[in-house]
């Protein structure tokens, strides 16, 4: 139980980071904590686009819809996610918060 906590506190700061990194689309992002986590990391899609929809509305990332061809020539639409100034920011703070807790568990667990 505290993983899950843990690790939901964290997945807005890693999806910032790595939209910092190459705007992309949600799947992707979910892909990349997993493959950059070496699967310590896992996302479920269903309670990750809740978070997407959030940031989006808070004004941290926008999306753009784009239509795509698969590979069976079907077209398929989806929703390239962009980070916006605000977004840095956030993840900025987010990283400080995070870098603070992480010294003071340490401190506590070498005291």
């Amino acid at each position: 139980m505290a993983v899950d906590t843990m690790k939901k506190g964290s997945i807005e700061m890693l999806t910032l980071f790595l939209l910092c990194e190459e705007d992309t689309y949600g799947y992707q992002l979910v892909q990349k904590i997993k493959e950059r986590s070496k699967g310590l990391i896992t996302v479920q899609e269903g309670s990750f686009y809740p978070l997407l929809y959030r940031l989006a509305d808070d004004g941290y990332i926008t999306g753009q819809e784009i239509v795509t061809r698969m590979s069976t020539g079907r077209s398929r639409m989806r929703v390239i996610y962009h980070i916006e100034n605000a977004g840095r920011e956030r993840l900025a703070s987010l990283k400080k918060d995070y870098e603070t807790v992480q010294q003071g568990i340490h401190n506590i667990l070498d005291s």
